[in-house]
């Protein structure tokens, strides 16, 4: 601070020598100390800042007499600030410079006084009073916040603050607030251990507005800095907040993929309030078959959630998400067309009967008529008393049939007496980790139908084309094919006869 005028030394003389305070002696007439100036770095502090102030003190030349400085002490009002005691003579024309530090921890501007106690050589005290005033500025914070949310704000919705450590060194013991006066805040206040310096943090809070329209929000964070000092920051943003919308839509869709079937539904929030305590049923013939929790949904976002086929009847099922919004009860619906998956399921289709000697070969297509593959399978002839499973097919490892395919395979067995009408075969496999194992009939039939010589005992699906039976017949009868052998043979010895006969009379 720069050096007074000559007015103000000649004031500070005046108070050297007559204005004492209570308690003290008059000052010396040989002693002349006053106070020339008073410095103040930085001239500007801020809140938490250190501040030096510098008087410098002199004894004018005219003074006949040294003094001794017993204290220097910086007070506001009656509160001291800064002391500095025992500070030697000062002699006649001397100065000297007395430093003082201290800080503020509020801002303003500040009224404080400079006390300077002495004692002349005669043994007069004195007290010399110099008016300081200095200007403390907010602090400058490097952590710095700010406000947002992730949406057009709503009377309910969520406000993001973000804390930034721009300071040097991390701060510790954080507490930060958000509040309004017309807004209530879930978990209003948050505490976290530190922040690293260069570092930020997002801190969520889910905020509901009294009434629509412009609403202010202010946050503010305490901390300790490096030094261990409690400070505060504090940052306010007014939102325009909109009236409710409540809008949300349901999508569902089934999905068949791995062998197996499953509803995937989407919950869509196009409103401008979240959706919360979010539940989705199917129901189907009356009652609810199945049931999901769901998270909350926000403004602008969806959720997804599936619902296995165990359970799920076939036909419409009725999916209902219900939700709450503004505090009251919601729901919205969708209708979707549901088939559970049918498991791998083994069928002989297209089997032709064919003569082996003494024997029938079976030959046919081992289908898959289900929708999950099948693993394993094998076809065998059964043992009965009409027929009997022989070399080289009594059975045929058919293997792996995946959904909607097919596999060739051949039996061969043979046939008690001329009127067997069925062939007993059993099917075994694996489908969906369940074992499978069944008998079926496969009927021999006079009349092939579509070309195909035999039939299970039961309607089958469509298989692979195939054959009639052994020459036209469907069911083996020995003693017809004897017959007709003997036929053959009759008319062939007739031919031969007559040709030689004919060769002999020419």
């Amino acid at each position: 601070m720069a050096d007074r005028p000559l007015v103000a030394l000649a004031v500070a003389v005046v108070l050297a020598t007559s204005a004492v305070p209570l308690g003290a002696g008059v000052a010396s007439a040989e002693s002349q100390v006053v106070v020339q100036s008073v410095a103040v770095d930085p001239s500007t502090p801020r809140v938490g800042e250190d501040v030096t102030v510098t008087a410098t003190l002199r004894n004018f030349e005219s003074s006949s007499d040294a003094a001794r400085i017993n204290q220097v002490s910086l007070r506001a009002g009656t509160r001291t600030l800064a002391t500095a005691k025992d500070l030697g003579t000062l002699g006649p024309g001397g100065t000297v410079n007395l430093p003082l530090t201290t800080d503020f921890e509020t801002p303003g501007r500040k009224a404080l006084t400079l006390h300077v106690y002495g004692q002349g050589i005669d043994g007069g005290v004195f007290n010399v009073k110099y008016p300081v005033s200095v200007s403390v500025n907010e602090r400058d914070s490097d952590v710095q916040l700010s406000l947002e949310t992730p949406s057009e704000p709503s009377t309910e919705g969520r406000v993001n603050v973000t804390v930034a450590n721009g300071a040097p060194t991390n701060i510790t013991n954080l507490q930060l607030t958000l509040s309004g006066p017309n807004a209530t805040v879930d978990d209003a206040s948050r505490v976290n251990a530190s922040l690293g310096s260069g570092h930020e943090r997002r801190v969520a809070f889910d905020v509901s507005f009294a009434r629509p329209g412009p609403q202010p929000l202010t946050a503010a964070l305490s901390y300790r800095d490096d030094d261990g000092d409690r400070r505060t920051v504090a940052e306010s943003r007014t939102f325009d907040v909109e009236p409710p919308d409540v809008d949300a839509d349901l999508d569902a869709e089934v999905v068949r993929e791995n062998g197996s079937a499953r509803i995937d539904a989407t919950l869509t929030n196009f409103g401008n309030v979240p959706l919360e305590s979010v539940r989705l049923r199917a129901d189907a013939d009356g009652g609810t078959v199945a049931r999901r929790l769901i998270a909350d949904v926000a403004t602008e976002s969806t959720r997804e959630v599936s619902i296995g086929e165990s359970g799920l009847p076939a036909g419409d099922l009725n999916l209902v998400a219900s939700y709450e919004a503004t505090g009251e009860r919601y729901e919205t619906t969708t209708t979707v067309d549901f088939a559970p998956t049918t498991d791998g399921n083994i069928s002989l289709t297209g089997i032709e009967v064919i003569p082996a000697g003494g024997a029938i070969r079976l030959a046919g297509s081992a289908s898959n008529t289900g929708e999950t593959a099948v693993t394993g399978a094998v076809v065998s002839v059964v043992d009965s008393e009409r027929v009997t499973p022989v070399s080289p097919a009594k059975n045929y490892f058919v293997g792996n049939v995946p959904a909607g395919e097919f596999t060739s395979f051949e039996l061969t067995a043979r046939l008690a007496g001329n009127r067997t009408d069925t062939v007993p075969i059993r099917i075994s496999y694996i489908a969906d980790g369940e074992k499978y194992s069944r008998v079926v009939d496969v009927t021999i039939t006079d009349d092939p139908v579509g070309a195909s010589g035999a039939s299970q005992g039961g309607p089958e699906p469509d298989g692979p084309p195939g054959g009639g039976g052994f020459l036209g017949l469907g069911r083996i009868d020995v003693v017809g094919i004897l017959l007709r052998l003997a036929l053959v043979v009759a008319a062939g010895a007739g031919a031969f006869y007559w040709w030689q006969r004919r060769g002999t009379d020419e």
